[in-house]
């Protein structure tokens, strides 16, 4: 049985509590991704990492090959990426939350928030089947 735990606070940022690095603009965000994913999957042993990044979550690499043989996810690759992507609007998220929670998949959801009054992006893990891994800020 895989359990899923919710949380997320956005106060984090402020108290530097969990935080590995902190990302910029979407202009530099060039490898974030998959620097996100790594540490992750490094330290969590996730199956999948799925990504807020702006009006979408996205899957990379591996796991977007996944969501390609599982669900017929188109990939493709942005412009400046070197590594491929498949992603889905933010309205889906309860139903794959739910999809990989009946497949028993191990997997956290990342949400992103702006950091008030500037160009600039966070992202906290709001969803995990590891309460451990909640909250955790990038």
């Amino acid at each position: 049985m895989v359990k899923v735990y919710q949380g997320g606070s956005t106060g984090l940022v402020q108290q530097n509590k969990k935080v590995f690095f902190k990302s910029s603009s979407r202009k530099n965000d060039d490898g974030i991704q998959r620097k996100i994913k790594n540490i992750l999957k490094e330290k969590f042993s996730f199956d999948l990492v799925i990504m807020h990044f702006g009006g979408f979550f996205i899957i990379i690499e591996e796991d977007a090959d996944y969501f390609h043989k599982e669900f017929k996810f188109k990939l493709f690759q942005p412009g400046r990426y070197t590594y491929h992507v498949a992603s889905f609007p933010l309205k889906y998220r309860q139903k794959y939350i739910d999809i990989l929670i009946s497949k028993e998949k191990e997997f956290c959801l990342l949400d992103q928030y702006q950091i008030e009054g500037k160009e600039e992006f966070y992202r906290i893990v709001n969803v995990s089947t590891q309460k451990k891994a909640l909250d955790f800020t990038f």
